[in-house]
């Protein structure tokens, strides 16, 4: 199994892909628009110059017991005998998880391909929207299949070649030598322990009977499932091991009453799973749902600006969210809110440098604001790992907020918000009089450009371009 390369197409490692809008409201609180995204994030530990990798099998130890059921545990003396002489628990620990080193290496290998890994890893339903809001993305082309990785039929083959076995007991001076055969930058080695055991013991639980509780004993089988594993990343070129991580899990059901535990080996690939993610996320980046807060935009003279980024950004239109906030920072420069806000969209979409900058000038403006402080700490980060990125030629592909004059004017243009409902219809006159010819009739509730207010009228532009005049009394003018 190969995957080839393209870092190009990597849109923002650490940029957000996926995204989803919650505006948290409160009954009679105004609070600031949060926006909620999976952020690709870097690893505990980056592989600088490694492209390509090769995953060893691991090296496996296993234990297993499981007690007999509580009607089968009285046993005769020769039972009793027998039972040692044939030595049946190490038995059952020879026929238990041997393959679990192999499960290992593909769990990760599969985890290493996969190119949004950490998404789906939250289950069904984003922030409770399901439907077409789970799963929005902004940016295209971002992955976390950043590496390419040797087939394992490759790998045995190189290892008969050099007689070493598929076994991933190798030391640094062997994984070098096999990883120059196969073209890798780095090959990663592990060890595996598993021990399981099964035990019956007496719970004691509690009905009702005529009206009554009574006490009672109960068999139930329990399990203590323990999977540890070990990594230890060896490049190539140097034969040094450039990374090591240590991941376990533990697992312990317990069924009563009859009710049967799964079979181990489920209970121990749960485990596994648990196991190769950490170990994955050591040295590959994944996605990460993060919360980027906008500030309040203070002034009555802005509640429009406001209301309308706040639609924007329920609708997903960040550009026009990104006009909005340009056209109150334009108006008043010093506006801290509007200029951190210009760089909560910029690092949204992976634009981190520009994100540095606004969020700076805010924490200028107001230096005891500890939420910006935070987001010029958190850009300066992430921009000192773009740094690291391009130079294994890994580049970010900026995404470009445009606000054009035009653009400005619409957004900033005063507006006028029909009467009634939309069932209702409300009349565009041609000329500001009652008796002018009627070029259409509009619905209630719908907002329209205003062009210039006259006495009793409004005149206001329509859908398609056209000017015309409506009523005073038929609308408002919003602030």
């Amino acid at each position: 199994m190969k995957l080839r390369l393209n870092y190009n197409q990597i849109v923002a490692t650490m940029a957000l892909v996926i995204c989803g809008v919650a505006a948290l409201i409160a009954p009679n609180i105004a609070r600031a628009q949060n926006l909620k995204c999976f952020i690709l994030t870097p690893p505990e530990q980056l592989l600088e110059g490694v492209k390509k990798v090769a995953i060893m099998d691991f090296t496996v130890t296993t234990s297993f017991h499981a007690d007999d059921p509580p009607a089968k545990q009285k046993k005769s003396e020769v039972e009793t005998l027998l039972d040692a002489l044939t030595k049946k628990d190490a038995g059952k620990n020879q026929q238990k998880f041997t393959d679990s080193g192999v499960k290992l290496t593909d769990m990760m290998i599969a985890r290493l391909l996969e190119d949004d890994r950490g998404i789906h890893d939250l289950g069904t339903g984003f922030l409770g929207l399901g439907g077409t809001k789970d799963g929005k993305s902004f940016q295209q082309g971002a992955h976390t299949n950043i590496f390419a990785v040797v087939e394992r039929s490759r790998i045995a083959q190189v290892l008969n070649e050099l007689q070493l076995g598929q076994s991933g007991f190798i030391d640094e001076a062997q994984a070098a030598q096999v990883g120059k055969i196969l073209g890798v930058d780095a090959i990663i080695t592990g060890s595996l322990s598993i021990s399981c055991e099964d035990h019956w013991i007496k719970r004691e639980k509690e009905r009702e009977e005529n009206k009554k509780k009574v006490k009672y004993q109960v068999d139930c089988n329990t399990r203590a499932a323990n999977t540890s594993a070990t990594i230890r990343l060896i490049q190539v070129e140097t034969g040094q091991v450039i990374g090591s991580r240590h991941s376990e899990h533990k697992d312990e059901p317990e069924r009563c009453g009859g009710e049967a535990l799964p079979p181990p080996e489920a209970t121990v690939d749960a485990g596994l799973q648990m196991v190769a993610a950490e170990l994955v996320n050591y040295f590959a980046p994944r996605f990460e749902m993060q919360k980027l807060e906008f500030a309040k935009i203070e002034g009555e003279e802005y509640k429009r600006f406001r209301e309308d980024a706040k639609k924007a950004l329920e609708r997903y239109e960040l550009d026009q969210a990104y006009v909005l906030y340009t056209a109150i920072a334009e108006q008043d420069p010093y506006n801290h809110a509007a200029l951190f806000n210009l760089g909560v969209l910029h690092e949204a979409v992976g634009n981190y440098k520009p994100a540095q900058e606004q969020y700076t000038l805010a924490a200028k403006l107001k230096s005891k604001e500890e939420k910006y402080t935070k987001a010029q700490t958190r850009a300066t980060k992430q921009v000192a790992f773009w740094e690291k990125l391009n130079a294994l030629e890994i580049y970010l592909q900026a995404r470009t907020f445009q606000a054009s004059a035009e653009q400005m004017q619409v957004a900033t243009a005063p507006k006028i918000q029909v009467n009634g409902s939309s069932s209702h219809r409300f009349e565009i006159k041609a000329e500001s009089n009652p008796a002018s010819q009627t070029l259409v009739k509009v619905p209630g509730e719908i907002e329209l450009e205003l062009v210039a207010a006259a006495g009793d009228w409004y005149k206001v532009k329509l859908l398609d371009g056209r000017e015309g005049y409506l009523a005073r009394k038929d609308g408002k003018m919003l602030k």
